[in-house]
C-alpha cells in the first residue's frame, strides 16, 4: 500500500461564505412577533387583576377597588409600547392610550378596567387586519437585523482570523475592508444593496453614503477609528452626515457603524447617546463595535 499524504476526513476547512452564512445564521432573531406580544399580556392581565383589593380614596374617601400599583403600571408600560409598535405613535389607538383626561379621579383598577383594557382588547382585534402593524414589525424586524449583524461584528471579525492549518489569518486593515465584509453580510438578507450613493447637494457639498438600502430605505454608513480618526472627529463627521441624509428622499433611517478595534472611542455609551439625541425625529441609529 502506497504512503500517501492524505487530509484527516474529520478535518473540515471552512470557506470564507461558510463563515459568512454561519455569522448570519447566527444573527437570526427569536424576537416575538406582535400577536404573541398581545397574547402574552393578555395572560399577564389576568395577574394583574389577581392582586385586586379594596382601599380608601384619597379624594372622596370612599371604599374603591384598586390594584397592586407595580404591576399594573407595568402592563400599561408595556401595553403601550406594544400599541405604538403595532400602529405607531400617530395612530388613534396609542393617542387614546394616553389620555389621561378619560382617567381622572379613577382608581388604577378603575382606570385598567375601563380605559386601557377595552383599547387593547380592540388593537388587538384589529392587529390580523392591519396593514401598519404588519407594515412596521417588517420594518422592526429588518432594523433589528442590521443593528445584530454590526455589534456582533467584532466575533465576526476574530473568527476570520481563526484559519485552518495555521493559514495566513484574513486581515482587517481598513475602512475599505470594513465595508466590504459589510456588503457580503447585508447581501445574505438583502436585495437590493446599493453601494457608494451619492446624497444630494447640503450647504454647497456631497457626501458618500456606504450603502443603501432601497426597499428599506435604510443608509447605512461605515466608519473605523484609527489613531487620528477618535471619538471627537467620528462624531464631527457623523453629525455632518447625518445633517445631509435628512435630505435624501430614499433615507428613513441612518444606521451609523463605527469599528472600533482598538478601543480609539473610551466612551461609547456617551457618543451613542450624544449622536443619537441630536436627532429629534429618531432616524438615526448608532452602533460602536469594540473588541
Amino acid at each position: 500500500m502506497s504512503n500517501v499524504n492524505r487530509r484527516k476526513p474529520n478535518m473540515v476547512e471552512y470557506s470564507n461564505s461558510q463563515i459568512l452564512l454561519a455569522y448570519s445564521l447566527d444573527c437570526t432573531m427569536t424576537k416575538k412577533s406582535l400577536a404573541e406580544r398581545f397574547d402574552l399580556l393578555e395572560q399577564e392581565y389576568n395577574s394583574v387583576m389577581s392582586t385586586k383589593y379594596m382601599g380608601t380614596s384619597a379624594f372622596n374617601h370612599r371604599r374603591q377597588e384598586y390594584i397592586d400599583s407595580a404591576k399594573g403600571n407595568n402592563w400599561i408600560a408595556r401595553a403601550k409600547k406594544l400599541l405604538e409598535d403595532s400602529y405607531g405613535k400617530e395612530s388613534d389607538y396609542y393617542k387614546d392610550f394616553n389620555d389621561k383626561k378619560r382617567i381622572a379621579w379613577s382608581s388604577n383598577y378603575q382606570s385598567l378596567v375601563k380605559h386601557y383594557k377595552p383599547i387593547f382588547d380592540a388593537a388587538r382585534e384589529d392587529l390580523a387586519h392591519s396593514v401598519t402593524a404588519q407594515t412596521m414589525a417588517t420594518e422592526h424586524a429588518e432594523l433589528d437585523l442590521i443593528i445584530n449583524i454590526l455589534n456582533k461584528f467584532p466575533a465576526f471579525c476574530r473568527q476570520l482570523k481563526k484559519r485552518y492549518n495555521d493559514r495566513t489569518p484574513l486581515e482587517i486593515n481598513d475602512e475599505y475592508d470594513v465595508q466590504d465584509l459589510v456588503h457580503a453580510l447585508l447581501l445574505l438578507h438583502f436585495d437590493d444593496i446599493r453601494p457608494e450613493e451619492g446624497s444630494p447637494s447640503f450647504a454647497g457639498s456631497s457626501s458618500r453614503q456606504d450603502f443603501l438600502l432601497k426597499k428599506e430605505k435604510i443608509v447605512i454608513e461605515v466608519k473605523k477609528t484609527r489613531r487620528f480618526l477618535g471619538a471627537n472627529k467620528i462624531g464631527e463627521e457623523l453629525l455632518i452626515d447625518m445633517a445631509r441624509y435628512r435630505a435624501h428622499p430614499d433615507c428613513e433611517t441612518l444606521v451609523c457603524f463605527v469599528y472600533d478595534p482598538e478601543g480609539w472611542v473610551t466612551n461609547p455609551k456617551g457618543v451613542i447617546d450624544d449622536l443619537e439625541g441630536k436627532d429629534a425625529d429618531g432616524k438615526t441609529r448608532v452602533v460602536i463595535a469594540q473588541f
